[in-house]
Parts: structure tokens; sequence; C-alpha cells
């Protein structure tokens, strides 16, 4: 953890200079994929190279991250993106007009079609919750083992990341921890669901976690939630602390000593 934690200092370093939000985001993720790359091809030409020094070898080609802030910073200017944006948006508002006005306030068998999937699908969601954290009936294999009440929240950049649900179940694999977990952002149009496949989590054992696939999601206009697994948690764990793989900030502190269900 600690090799991939100062690969992410060094991506942090370089585009700190780069103050609109979205080129950021999206220059650290081309830099890591070279960085990823580079290791690769280190690995392919050298086949007894670790991994873990090829990951060094590759980042210190690189360059010093402080001199790379810089010059991403003199050629990527804030008001370039935010035209961008508002010209997608004004694109956007246009296309709904246009098919508005197509519709001519008439219901279309496919729009009742995909209302009704939207409904049953909501509904599902549901469902999953009450199998989740109440007395409903799971569709999967497994028992619930305890239901427990948390309230963590803590800031990451301009979200908010929440967890609002939680309980210990034991699953044929083994114990298990689902959470429910919302990323609510400040600014509808920055909304990136893929915000939360970059968690991680740790417990106050000392195990690290990568939080597993949900079992229901949903979203709004400006949030995305999912009821994610922490596969292999122990019943032993008092706490879980979540953080963000590329965002060194996030130190999300949940409590997990207050069962409201035994």
């Amino acid at each position: 953890m600690r090799d991939i934690m100062g690969m992410y200092s060094w991506l942090n370093i370089a585009t700190s200079g780069i103050r609109f939000g979205p080129d950021q985001d999206a220059v650290k993720a081309e830099l890591r994929q070279h960085i990823e790359d580079k290791a690769a091809d280190l690995m392919r030409i050298f086949p007894d190279m670790e991994e873990k020094e090829a990951g060094k070898r590759a980042l210190a080609a690189m360059g010093d991250a402080w001199e790379l802030k810089k010059e991403l910073a003199r050629v990527h200017t804030p008001w370039l993106g935010w035209l961008w944006t508002a010209s997608r948006i004004l694109l956007w508002a246009v296309l709904a007009c246009t098919l508005v006005s197509a519709l001519s306030g008439t219901m279309s068998t496919d729009s009742l079609r995909h209302r009704w999937e939207v409904a049953q699908e909501r509904q599902q969601m549901q469902a999953v919750g009450r199998a989740l954290y109440g007395d409903g009936t799971p569709g999967w294999e497994g028992e619930q083992a305890a239901v427990l009440q948390v309230d963590g929240e803590a800031r990451l950049g301009r979200s908010v990341i929440s967890v609002s649900r939680a309980a210990r179940w034991r699953e044929p694999e083994g114990d298990c921890l689902y959470l429910r977990l919302r990323v609510t952002w400040d600014r509808p149009w920055e909304t990136n669901h893929m915000a939360i496949n970059y968690l991680w989590a740790e417990d106050n054992l000392g195990n690290t976690y990568e939080l597993g696939p949900a079992r229901s999601f949903t979203n709004g206009w400006n949030w995305y939630q999912r009821d994610l697994a922490v596969d292999g948690f122990p019943p032993e764990a008092k706490e879980l602390r979540i953080h963000h793989k590329l965002r060194e900030e996030l130190d999300l502190a949940v409590d997990l000593t207050r069962e409201v269900l035994p």
C-alpha cells in the first residue's frame, strides 16, 4: 500500500497546478496509466524484475513532480475548461428542447415501458435494502448477523461521502460487512459515478479492504448511492476508515460498535 500511496502522492503534486477539476482528474488518470504501462513494459523486458521494483523505476522515469506541475499549470487554463462545460450544458439543453417538441406531449410505448422498468428496478432496490438492513428476505445465500447504527460523513473535494447504514452478514464465503455509501456533489454537473470505484478501507485491526461489488445502487440529480460489500470483515473489528486511492485527504470513520438488531 505504501508504494501505491507514493505514486498517488506524485500524481497529486504533478497535477495540483491544474485549477479546473475535470482537467485535473483526466490528466491524473492519463499519467497514472502511463506509469502502469511503463512498469508493465519493464516487467516484459526483464522477466525477473519484481512488480514493486518495476513500479519504482517507472515512477522515477517520469521525472520531478514539482517541475511537471509548473509545466501542466502553464498549459491548462481554467477558463477553457469552464467554456467547454458551458457549451456542453447548452448543447444538452437544446437537445432536450428538441426532444420535447418532437414528442408533442404524447407518451410513446417505449416511454411507458421505460417507466415500468424504472419502477421495477426501484422495487428491487428497496427489496435489497430491506434484506440487508431490515427483516426482508435476501435473494442470495446468507444470514444477517447484526444491523448497526452508523452516521459517518466526510468531504472529498467538492463532494460529500457518507455512510448511513451498515450490517454484518455471514455468507458462504465468510463474514461480510455491508455499507450504504453515498456521494453527493456540490455541483450537479460534476457528478461522477466512477468516484466510488476509487475507495478502499482499513479497520482498527490493521486489515485493508477493497470495497466489493454492489448489491444495489441508485442515483439522483447530484448524488449516487451503492450498497457495498466489505468481504472477509472480522466480527471483532470495531471501526472502519474509508480512504480514496487518488486523494489522500479523505478519512471517513465509521463506528461499528452500535448494534441495533443483534
